[in-house]
């Protein structure tokens, strides 16, 4: 449980950060969908999209788990946990975009 209360803790700090690195990342990553490019050509951008949506996420998680959601998440963009949830779940509908776009412009 103590790691839990960890994550939670960080994620009460960082998460407005990841979130918005995440939305852009993934916008990034959508825009390119419709080029030949493979996804490593991406690099660090793909890796900071994804493994920020999944650390953003395991903190939100953790947050609600412990029960120890604040008013405001983050110091650089303090934003409501609505609010972080929100670009999180943007961040996954354009990787999920992404996929479709791929798979349409394979097929077509």
């Amino acid at each position: 449980m103590e790691l839990l209360n960890v994550f939670a803790m960080v994620g009460m700090f960082i998460n407005d950060l990841i979130a918005g690195i995440s939305v852009l990342g993934s916008t990034i990553l959508l825009f390119g969908a419709f080029s030949k490019a493979p996804l490593k050509r991406y690099g660090r951008i793909a890796d900071w999209s994804i493994v920020g949506l999944v650390f953003g996420l395991l903190f939100q998680i953790s947050m609600a788990i412990t029960g120890t959601t604040p008013e405001r998440i983050g110091f650089i963009m303090p934003m409501s946990a609505l609010m972080v949830n929100a670009l999180l779940g943007v961040s996954i509908l354009m990787l999920i975009g992404r996929w479709m776009i791929r798979r349409m412009l394979r097929k077509g």
